[in-house]
């Protein structure tokens, strides 16, 4: 809970500078994430996505230090508890591409803001 609470408040402090796509990749790994745990999502693990993602994408030192922690302990779990290869690495597969993604493909709004202050 902590990671993903502490992405959330990121997040939150920082939603002017993302533009839509941004917020939509967002709200598409959370959905995964609690789709995972409240409906039929196969072969992905709600929890390395959302870690994963969290890890990559954010700019904020708690939430990469806890992201960081919390996959740790979720990655021996899946691992060495209950012999979860797939779902565990699917879901740090997607959370890094997406993360990829949404780094490669917004621009934050106040970098659109300069460079269109720039362009005259």
């Amino acid at each position: 809970m902590v990671p993903m609470i502490a992405f959330m408040f990121d997040r939150v402090e920082h939603v002017r500078e993302a533009n839509l796509f941004r917020h939509g990749v967002d709200f598409l790994v959370f959905g995964l994430a609690v789709g995972r745990v409240v409906g039929d999502v196969p072969f992905i693990s709600g929890h390395t996505l959302l870690l994963s993602y969290a890890l990559l994408s954010s700019k904020s030192n708690l939430v990469r230090i806890s992201a960081l922690l919390v996959l740790a302990q979720t990655l021996y779990l899946k691992y060495f508890v209950w012999h979860d290869l797939v779902t565990s690495n699917s879901g740090i597969v997607l959370g890094s591409v997406l993360a990829l993604v949404a780094s490669l493909l917004t621009k934050p709004k106040r970098a659109e803001q300069a460079d269109a202050i720039a362009d005259g």
